[in-house]
């Protein structure tokens, strides 16, 4: 599986963010290529400890099952929602979330997996080695699929 701690995995990805523009539709879901940019984000900042979130008592109760589904399958459901404090409903400046965007990819390369959080995924709870990883290439990959690069 590819990884965004690969250099040129990494490359992939900002590659990919770059062929985004202001008008880019979204094959699926409700968010604009601005959102998505944002959400990507603020779960990235999760991943990299930069923010913190309570866990949110659907993933008590489902967390670790949803975690073993989208670990096993080869891209994310289409209508998977966001849990709640991920959700991007407001307008995004394109620009300034696209720069976000490609900082918090650069700093994964930057920091490696070891700069990954110790602490619980809000919804997935505990990751064992390779786990964040394999989540994070999922996620970005299934959101610039949903816009088409």
């Amino acid at each position: 599986m590819k990884s965004i701690f690969n250099a040129d995995d990494n490359a992939e990805l900002v590659a990919r963010v770059n062929q985004l523009c202001p008008y880019t539709k979204a094959l699926w879901g409700k968010m604009d290529v601005a959102q998505m940019m944002t959400h990507c984000t603020a779960a990235m900042n999760i991943a990299f400890g930069l923010t913190k979130c309570r866990r949110h008592w659907i993933g008590v109760l489902f967390g670790n099952i949803a975690k073993r589904r989208v670990l096993k399958t080869k891209d994310m459901d289409h209508h998977i929602p966001a849990f709640i404090a991920m959700r991007v409903e407001h307008s995004c400046n394109f620009e300034e979330a696209k720069e976000k965007f490609l900082q918090i990819i650069r700093t994964a390369l930057e920091k490696g997996e070891a700069g990954l959080v110790k602490f619980p995924h809000p919804y997935f709870h505990k990751f064992k080695a390779g786990e964040w990883c394999q989540l994070n290439w999922k996620h970005l990959d299934h959101h610039l699929r949903q816009f088409g690069v």
